[in-house]
């Protein structure tokens, strides 16, 4: 009897220590219960901490800015990212995206560049492919003027979001009296407008542009010589097939010119008060100064052959982001085709999604807009990672032909040397 009170003592006192003592599921599913943290991450919290935080840095005008500030906090309230919205100041240039690219942790995780940016960033290794960012892109929902640039080496590094492109202001009563019922849309146009204008000389400037503006001196260039036809390595401005005669017909009108990016506001008053027939300025800045008398006109785009400059901007993310997942899901959101049509009716820049310019939609559009802007493919625009460089090169060149500091001459001489 002793013996077997011994084993029933012996087994209480197992079962005591087995209840006492915490078993390995329960420290893994009830830690809360003891004021402990979990000892791991899981995977999904893991996850989560590394793609729900990102920095974006644009340049925009304030309006514009507000604007995607307030887009961006519908984001934040469905999706459980943040982000972090820098608007880096006008005078800062790319020259300083770079810098920042080029220091690990200090570069933003996705950037909004002009177009001819892309691939120069891609060539030099700062960006990462954009393809499996945003759906319909690829599949010939984007216009080609904004696709095309993306594009280099095989892949897509930008994601579009606007464009703006480079259109005529007129005057149609001044046009008609130089005997043109429509702005000159081929060269024989421009010469019977020339021809006009020599012999009236009905107003003090013929046409206005900023000459520090190297996209409308381009555009100016293309119009008044028959358009760019894109071939070979050569930059857009290489004095070859209607350069030539484009060049000729710049030094005619020359004279006649209106530096509108030094008049400021004063060149259109000029424009309303018919002292000046036509201005090439972007979009955006036609819609903002608006008058009864005048009228936008913007060239038919034509595959292979480029009249009119239209630029455009891409949201780019960096190749040294640790939040790829993140800065796809913001980038999706902030160019889907509502979105688009929002940031159009807000900032005047145009959307980039086709089904915009076919469907219901059109009629919040301006009626300017040739019907061959989404339907043309494959519109020729300059793109290669030296654009960059070209441009600036040709815009200080230009500068100093247009306000009289060098020669025609010399100013074919000098563009020919940088074509090489």
């Amino acid at each position: 009897m002793k013996r077997k009170n011994h084993w029933v003592l012996f087994a209480i006192l197992l079962l005591a220590l087995i209840n006492l003592s915490p078993s390995e599921e329960t420290t893994l599913v009830r830690p809360e219960d003891r004021g402990e943290t979990l000892p791991f991450t899981p995977p999904e919290a893991s996850n989560l901490q590394e793609t729900g935080h990102i920095q974006v840095a644009v340049q925009m005008d304030e309006s514009d800015f507000r604007r995607l500030e307030e887009m961006n906090r519908q984001f934040t309230v469905i999706h459980p990212v943040e982000v972090d919205l820098v608007n880096v100041p006008a005078e800062e240039t790319y020259a300083s995206f770079q810098r920042q690219l080029m220091k690990l942790g200090d570069s933003p995780d996705v950037l909004l560049l002009d177009n001819v940016w892309i691939r120069r960033f891609a060539a030099d290794g700062y960006l990462l492919p954009t393809e499996g960012y945003y759906s319909g892109s690829l599949s010939g929902e984007v216009l080609s003027a904004s696709l095309i640039p993306n594009e280099w080496n095989g892949y897509v590094w930008g994601v579009p979001l606007d464009v703006d492109p480079y259109v005529m202001v007129y005057n149609p009563a001044k046009l008609k009296q130089l005997g043109l019922e429509h702005p000159p849309a081929s060269v024989d146009d421009w010469n019977a407008l020339l021809s006009a204008y020599k012999k009236q000389r009905s107003q003090p400037y013929l046409l206005g542009l900023d000459y520090r503006d190297p996209y409308a001196a381009a555009t100016l260039l293309w119009q008044i010589g028959g358009g760019w036809k894109p071939g070979g390595t050569e930059p857009f401005f290489a004095v070859k097939g209607n350069m030539p005669f484009s060049l000729q017909q710049m030094e005619q009108i020359q004279p006649w010119l209106l530096d509108s990016g030094a008049a400021g506001a004063d060149a259109w008053e000029k424009l309303n008060s018919d002292e000046l027939a036509m201005m090439i300025v972007p979009a955006t800045d036609a819609q903002k100064h608006t008058h009864p008398q005048m009228k936008v006109w913007m060239p038919e785009v034509q595959p292979n052959l480029a009249s009119s400059w239209i630029r455009g901007r891409s949201y780019a993310v960096s190749s040294q982001t640790d939040n790829a997942e993140a800065a796809g899901l913001w980038i999706s959101e902030m160019t889907s085709a509502l979105n688009q049509m929002r940031w159009q009716e807000s900032s005047g820049q145009l959307p980039v999604v086709k089904t915009i310019y076919y469907e219901a939609a059109r009629n919040e559009l301006p009626a300017w807009i040739p019907a061959t802007l989404a339907a043309g493919a494959g519109a020729a625009l300059p793109a290669s990672p030296a654009l960059p460089g070209q441009l600036e090169a040709f815009a200080t060149l230009t500068y100093d032909y247009l306000s009289g500091a060098i020669t025609a001459k010399q100013y074919r001489g000098r563009l020919a040397e940088l074509s090489q």
